[in-house]
């Protein structure tokens, strides 16, 4: 049998007659047996293929070896993290459990400013519970725990400058809105000369005191935090030359809210000196205004009072008696 071999690129060519099972050693032929020149074939065409395999080929197949791309680990699943619940209901002044005993400013003062000839004026009687001047770090805590006890919300006028949240510090206010509370503006500087000038109000003194105010209740509370209820310092009732202070408010979103009757805890020596008769006052006030459906209540909760706090079990159950729930102005 005769052999055929390849060149490098694959060209045929013959052994020139040499015979499979002989070979020569100095002109001397030999016979190789015949699983020696299996054995010789197997490396002469192995050889051949590495020789001519093309680049990147398997030298034992001839066939191109792809490099695999190395996987990619997997990332791992990141959980997303949940969105923390806003402390207000966004668009409010207090959480959103208070919502369904809420009441708008707006609403509140046409109340109180035209009775029982406002087109809306309920039917039923709602009593606003409000405290001025805060946040303190003796009364409005003592103020909190009286109102927990009694199961009655409120609303706070709160002083966002020094007298204030200054003083009685931010988390007070995070736990009025907490315990379902609602907490509106009653200026930064509550500063009588900056804000009534003469005792004239400067709308423009008093939109950027609200302003202020705003800011430092919204680093407190959150930038979901959106009253529109304020109280002038001194009360509305008490200054001059207001329609324009009013007009300015409005624009700004904010209605005035005054009150109808109140305990007389910063009446002085002219006011109640015990409990019951500071919740005599409340009585008094209510009368006086002719038995109102809706009333609002006007005490303190600034640094050393406490008279309103110690009147308050008495005041709550009086309301109660005459047939009055509780709401917060927003």
């Amino acid at each position: 049998m005769s052999v055929r071999r390849t060149d490098r690129c694959g060209a045929r060519h013959g052994n020139r007659g040499s015979d499979l099972g002989l070979s020569s050693l100095g002109g001397v032929r030999f016979r190789i047996a015949p699983t020696l020149a299996a054995l010789a074939l197997s490396v002469l065409l192995g050889a051949s293929l590495v020789a001519c395999a093309p680049p990147g080929a398997s030298p034992a197949t001839g066939t191109l070896d792809r490099e695999l791309e190395p996987v990619a680990a997997a990332s791992p699943v990141k959980t997303p993290t949940p969105t923390p619940t806003p402390l207000v209901q966004p668009g409010t002044n207090h959480a959103a459990s208070a919502a369904s005993y809420a009441y708008p400013a707006e609403q509140v003062n046409r109340w109180l400013v035209q009775g029982p000839a406002a087109e809306d004026y309920p039917t039923s009687k709602i009593a606003f519970l409000t405290f001025d001047d805060g946040p303190s770090k003796d009364a409005t805590p003592a103020a909190l725990k009286a109102l927990e006890t009694a199961g009655v919300p409120a609303t706070f006028f709160v002083i966002s400058g020094a007298q204030g949240v200054g003083t009685g510090g931010p988390e007070l206010l995070r736990r009025e809105v907490k315990e379902g509370h609602a907490v509106c503006v009653h200026s930064y500087s509550h500063d009588y000369s900056y804000l009534y000038p003469g005792r004239h109000a400067n709308p423009d003194h008093i939109v950027s005191d609200l302003n202020k105010a705003l800011g430092v209740l919204r680093e407190t509370l959150g930038p979901e935090y959106a009253p529109t209820c304020f109280r002038y310092p001194g009360g509305h009732m008490s200054w001059n030359s207001m329609a324009g202070a009013d007009a300015a408010l409005a624009a700004e979103g904010f209605a005035w809210i005054d009150w109808n009757a109140m305990t007389g805890d910063a009446e002085g020596s002219k006011g109640p000196s015990t409990p019951a008769e500071a919740a005599g006052m409340v009585q008094s006030g209510i009368a006086y205004a002719e038995h109102p459906n809706v009333v609002v209540i006007l005490m303190h909760d600034t640094m050393g009072k406490t008279l309103s706090n110690q009147a308050l079990p008495q005041v709550v159950a009086d309301l109660k008696a005459q047939g009055y729930s509780f709401g917060v102005i927003s």
